[in-house]
């Protein structure tokens, strides 16, 4: 058993000053009430659990800027369709059967067998209509995923969905792994593309408020350069949340006090999110403007 020494002021003073380089592998960990760091770590993972880690993180938990996803699959999958649809064209310009095939063998496969992954919820965007849909279900469910935002609740719950929305922005963030940001967008995606939910108070309350405000507290610990870099890539963020707003305004607008809290957080990034009533009148004129028209013949 070992002694414990006393030290005296000007050493504890020394330590204190110091504490940091006790260990290069540590980092430091803010804590109390009044500390903003800390709150706001709080508000960044609060529905992080342990089970969560370790259903979707590699195995012992560890990540690094290479670990992969299902998503990488699907560009895989993307990629490869492309290259054999475009076969005739490129046999028309020369390039032989055996040139395409080495083509396509040269391009990299995902390792599906490998540890190193993520191991997300599936979310596909794209398929968001139910099984034998109806042509006016295809064309309802495509837009609005609704459908597919139920289908997923089935099976995950929405602390997993908020959880998941949470631990995918840290991923690309902190982890600077793009799977992460992927995953994110769907879930944003998912939730805030959903029109059909806004009439059910349950769904609301329980996962569309929850992703609002934790999309807003991730945008208030964004530094701008990642903003302009990764959030405004394609301009996907503005879009989503443009249809958001409309949702919300065809919905009855119910959910005004939270679009007016998202305004004033998007003003950080000098970004101007319309009103309701201009996406509706923008909506109905190019609606008007390629609508299908009857003609006698």
């Amino acid at each position: 058993m070992c002694d414990l020494v006393a030290v005296n002021e000007e050493d504890t003073e020394r330590i204190r000053q110091n504490i940091r380089d006790l260990d290069k592998g540590l980092g430091a960990y803010q804590t109390g009430e009044n500390n903003q760091t800390y709150t706001q770590w709080q508000q960044l993972t609060c529905k992080i659990t342990p089970k969560l880690l370790h259903e979707v993180l590699p195995p012992h938990g560890c990540f690094s800027s290479a670990t992969g996803s299902a998503y990488e699959d699907e560009e895989m999958a993307a990629v490869l369709k492309k290259l054999k649809q475009q076969a005739p064209a490129m046999a028309e310009q020369g390039v032989s059967a055996a040139d395409l095939q080495s083509i396509i063998d040269a391009e990299p496969t995902a390792d599906c067998a490998s540890t190193d992954r993520f191991n997300f919820t599936p979310i596909n965007i794209r398929h968001s209509f139910p099984p034998h849909a109806t042509p006016d279900e295809l064309r309802r469910f495509s837009k609005d995923k609704s459908w597919l935002l139920r289908s997923i609740l089935q099976s995950r719950t929405c602390e997993d969905i908020l959880g998941e929305f949470q631990l995918a922005f840290l991923v690309i963030l902190v982890g600077q792994n793009f799977c992460g940001i992927e995953h994110w967008k769907r879930i944003l995606h998912l939730v805030l593309g959903s029109a059909e939910v806004l009439g059910d108070a349950r769904v609301v309350e329980t996962v569309v408020v929850p992703v609002l405000r934790c999309f807003m507290s991730q945008l208030r610990v964004c530094p701008h350069e990642f903003v302009a870099s990764v959030l405004e890539q394609d301009n996907f963020v503005a879009e989503i949340l443009q249809e958001f707003v409309l949702n919300v305004y065809e919905s009855g607008g119910g959910l005004d006090p939270e679009i007016a809290r998202l305004r004033a957080v998007l003003k950080m990034f000098d970004w101007v999110l319309p009103e309701g009533q201009q996406l509706q009148t923008k909506a109905d004129e190019e609606e008007g403007e390629y609508a299908p028209q009857v003609v006698d013949l």
